[in-house]
């Protein structure tokens, strides 16, 4: 598991940047939000990572904070949202207005993000929503 990348920013691409780690370019995908918090290119930066490995594929997904990462985290473990909807969820959403449209039980916030249906929605609703005791 790779927890954390540190490198020169190289380029920002649609739905990635590549960083420079001693001459290794690593592609790292990024939600949009975070994107417009980068440093500029050539700058220096230290991005948390997720590691998804698929039979044909090995991605790294990166966060400029560890609370993103365990967001996102929380989000992928939802039955239906893979890595690429929970990037899509993060880049329309904050985490902290995720975590608002999940006290509030917005469903129809969530389901805005391209790919997330209400049914899915409503999956990270129930899914994420503190558990109350009763004692």
């Amino acid at each position: 598991m790779i927890s954390y990348i540190r490198g020169e920013l190289i380029t920002i691409e649609e739905d990635k940047v590549i960083l420079d780690v001693n001459g290794v370019g690593f592609g790292i995908y990024m939600s949009l939000q975070s994107m417009n918090y980068l440093p500029p290119i050539g700058e220096e930066v230290r991005l948390h990572t997720y590691m998804n490995v698929r039979e044909d594929a090995i991605q790294l997904y990166g966060f400029l904070t560890r609370d993103d990462l365990n967001v996102f985290k929380l989000v992928i473990g939802v039955s239906g949202i893979g890595p690429k909807g929970g990037l899509n969820i993060l880049s329309q959403l904050s985490p902290d207005d995720l975590r608002f449209a999940v006290m509030a039980n917005d469903a129809k916030t969530i389901a805005a993000t391209p790919g997330i249906g209400k049914k899915t929605a409503v999956s990270l609703l129930l899914h994420t929503k503190p558990q109350s005791t009763s004692h």
